[in-house]
């Protein structure tokens, strides 16, 4: 720590009303969150591991999988008819009657059953809560089962797709009309039928259709599927391209005023000047690389999903290898030289901050300085979370905006290995590399420069306004509606969290941040009512919980050694 570190606020008046306001904030985003997040509709009772098993026991009980067939899976969803309900289609809560509606799930359980080196494979698709919702079978267009009954008439071939998609599947034609049907004759004389229904019940111009698909004289396909009008597809396309230009030019940006010039040149100036403290931002770089690289290899049977079956097993596992490793090494370097240069550059233009790679020390890590913003880090995360619901909920049903909500978490975490695993590392390597690249490099520079010209002040005034406005368009290119919308929503928070990191260090930032991103992206795992869910939700938090935990083991090793507990440590620094 250094002797001139900024004090907190340490009355007593203050962290209440901070408390009270951050839990004011957690009951608003509570209240604001369904209508916001229409993932939060979800209910998920099927694990994968579960839906594994019911994809193998259907698949061996209809001999739909050729014999010792492996299996990939994966958590999926509608993007385009969600991005079109959202948009043109009643709104998000039109979505989210969707999500808890019978007529078409846009989530679903994906798995594959497959052998390298075979054409026939079958894919089984089931509801999050276990219904059967359809499957795809897949074989080689030489196939034929028995030659006698290979070219169906297509009325014999509808009766056929109605009857074995009713029994064995589950579908209810009640809704449904047929829509269009077609054929095709292979080589080998088979021939294949196609039929396309359509319910009645609409959402907007779009239709919900369901597909069967008869092979020579069996059932290979039926899959229920949301027809979006092509106009929207082309308005969508034109809509992302203004989204990713947006995010071109902020990462270009980035790229040489944070990277070339600030981390680059930032950390050889630093070096020259035998400031430059390497060792423990490389290992922390190494540890947040680590982590994401092992979600690679976790993430391994979604991989499985789209592998080639004309590839071998070693081919696929030197490649999740080798990307892992590459990560770790590659990824933990690069982002251990971004750590080392933002600290750096941090501890010489605000010598008052903390000192980052001493936060957490025995003689640090208990005193108030730490214990202070590693609090103020953890109450902001409820204001963030209120302030995103609110900016969505109002922006989408007074402005006519629409936001990526569905783009802040991923339900496909739920197909690792160790779902837990993949939102802990994501949140660790955007809180601690975005916080450290787009605040304290910017701000850092914008200090050291404008003092070399006597203009300090003014340095860190337009690194302060550069920063938000870097920091939002370089998260444009997620899809968004004006394209603008997702620079004007970080705008606000990338000020405020300057204005934290300018007052107070990388400390609470770095901590809000990650903790911010690690409630949201884990939002599925606490979507899950099945047995073993628990296990993966304590994970995540006791993962948010380890900073906290890490400080108060730091105080009660240096003060509980005077006899005193936690909490009398706590009131007497407030009453101090």
């Amino acid at each position: 720590m250094t002797s001139g570190t900024i004090a907190l606020d340490r009355r007593p008046a203050f962290w209440v009303a901070y408390a009270v306001a951050a839990l004011a904030s957690l009951a608003v985003a509570w209240q604001l969150f369904p209508h916001a997040i229409p993932l939060v509709h979800l209910d998920i009772t099927m694990t994968r591991d579960a839906a594994i098993a019911r994809a193998e026991a259907l698949a061996a009980e209809r001999r739909l999988a050729p014999e010792g067939a492996r299996t990939a899976i994966v958590f999926n969803h509608d993007e385009s008819a969600q991005s079109y309900v959202e948009l043109e289609g009643g709104g998000k809560d039109a979505f989210a009657r969707l999500v808890a509606g019978g007529a078409f799930s846009p989530y679903w359980w994906d798995v594959r059953l497959f052998r390298l080196g075979s054409v026939d494979e079958v894919l089984i698709r089931l509801r999050p809560n276990g219904a059967l919702d359809g499957f795809t079978r897949r074989v080689a267009e030489a196939y034929v089962r028995d030659a006698a009954t290979m070219a169906l008439p297509p009325e014999a071939a509808l009766a056929l797709a109605r009857e074995r998609a009713a029994r064995d599947w589950e579908v209810d034609f009640g809704p449904y009309t047929l829509l269009d049907q077609a054929q095709q004759t292979r080589p080998t004389g088979r021939v294949d039928h196609k039929f396309v229904f359509e319910r009645s019940d609409r959402i907007g111009d779009a239709r919900i259709r369901l597909q069967l698909v008869v092979t020579g004289d069996e059932l290979t396909q039926v899959r229920p599927f949301v027809h979006v009008p092509e106009s929207f597809e082309r308005r969508f396309a034109e809509m992302r391209s203004a989204n990713k230009a947006i995010a071109g030019v902020a990462s270009l940006s980035a790229g040489v005023l944070y990277g070339l010039i600030g981390c680059v040149l930032g950390a050889l100036w630093l070096l020259r000047q035998h400031w430059l403290v390497w060792k423990p931002p490389l290992v922390a770089g190494l540890i947040v690389g680590g982590l994401v690289a092992a979600t690679i290899l976790a993430n391994a049977p979604a991989a499985w999903f789209g592998f080639p079956t004309t590839q071998d097993a070693t081919t696929f596992w030197l490649r999740q290898w080798g990307m892992a490793l590459l990560v770790f090494v590659g990824g933990g370097l690069a982002l251990g030289e971004v750590f080392m240069a933002a600290e750096g550059l941090t501890r010489r233009a605000f010598p008052d901050h903390p000192q980052l790679w001493r936060l957490w020390s025995r003689e640090a890590g208990g005193t108030v300085e730490v214990l202070g913003r590693t609090a103020g880090g953890y109450l902001f995360v409820p204001l963030e979370l209120a302030f995103i619901a609110v900016f969505y909920f109002a922006t989408n049903r007074w402005l006519g905006w629409w936001q990526p909500s569905e783009s802040l978490t991923d339900p496909n975490i739920l197909s690792s290995l160790v779902p837990a695993l993949t939102p802990i590392a994501i949140s660790l390597q955007a809180g601690f590399m975005e916080e450290c690249v787009f605040r304290a490099v910017p701000l850092a520079l914008g200090a050291l420069i404008g003092a070399r010209y006597g203009r300090r002040g003014l340095g860190i005034a337009i690194a302060f306004v550069l920063q938000a406005v870097i920091f939002g368009a370089a998260h444009a290119n997620y899809p968004g509606l004006p394209s603008y919308s997702r620079l004007v929503e970080l705008l606000a928070p990338s000020l405020f969290w300057a204005a934290i990191f300018l007052r107070y260090g990388l400390l609470p930032t770095i901590l809000l941040h990650a903790v911010f991103d690690l409630v949201l992206i884990s939002i599925p795992l606490f979507l899950i009512d099945a047995p073993g869910a628990w296990v993966q939700r304590a994970l995540v938090i006791a993962a948010g919980l380890l900073p906290a935990a890490i400080v108060l083991g730091s105080v009660s090793y240096t003060h509980l050694r005077a006899h005193e507990t936690v909490l009398d440590l706590v009131c007497r620094l407030l009453l101090e």
